[in-house]
């Protein structure tokens, strides 16, 4: 796995979609639940970094 094009990947991503497709593709042989496992992270990180940007404009 080449690290340094998976960060340039990781970084020109621009909505959630596009990295829950981009683990697919990294973790393509793996087996369901670990796909399930990752975009189940992705959405959590999503949602967490949401309700935060929210807090600090309400601050």
């Amino acid at each position: 796995m080449n690290l340094d094009k998976l960060k340039e990947s990781l970084e020109s991503a621009e909505i959630v979609e596009e990295l829950i497709a981009l683990s697919q593709k990294v973790f393509g042989k793996s087996n369901n639940d670990v796909k399930k496992v990752i975009e189940l992270f992705i959405t959590k990180s999503y949602m967490m970094g949401k309700k935060n940007m929210v807090k600090t404009f309400d601050d």
